[in-house]
């Protein structure tokens, strides 16, 4: 198990170096900013260009959906995720999302209404 994590984890590496480029999404909420690594699991590495900025459209589709869904936006990140050349690794950051993202799509939908209530 250990000898398939670490091969996996050098496919996820070795495959960013020949990655698309990944589309920044357009929001006025939140504006992308290159030095800033919005992948909250970069602990061990910097994540490359194209898999900081599909955390960066994820973060921003659920900040700012444009009438898109929950799923919209999880299959956005595994698109863009694809796009960056992450492989095998996109998949299972996918499946994490839509695990345990339930929690930050609802928290960002109250901000929502809260604000709706406030203006």
């Amino acid at each position: 198990m250990k000898r398939f994590l670490a091969a996996l984890a050098v496919a996820a590496v070795c495959s960013g170096a020949f990655a698309n480029p990944v589309p920044v999404t357009d929001t006025t909420k939140r504006p992308y900013k290159a030095s800033k690594i919005y992948c909250n699991d970069a602990i061990v590495m910097a994540p490359s260009e194209g898999e900081n900025i599909a955390c960066y459209n994820h973060d921003a589709c659920y900040a700012d959906p444009q009438e898109k869904n929950r799923e919209d936006c999880d299959e956005a990140y595994l698109r863009d995720m694809k796009l960056a050349g992450l492989g095998v690794s996109a998949y299972i950051r996918f499946r994490a999302v839509r695990q345990w993202g339930a929690a930050s799509w609802n928290r960002s939908r109250e901000k929502d209404r809260w604000q709706e209530a406030n203006n």
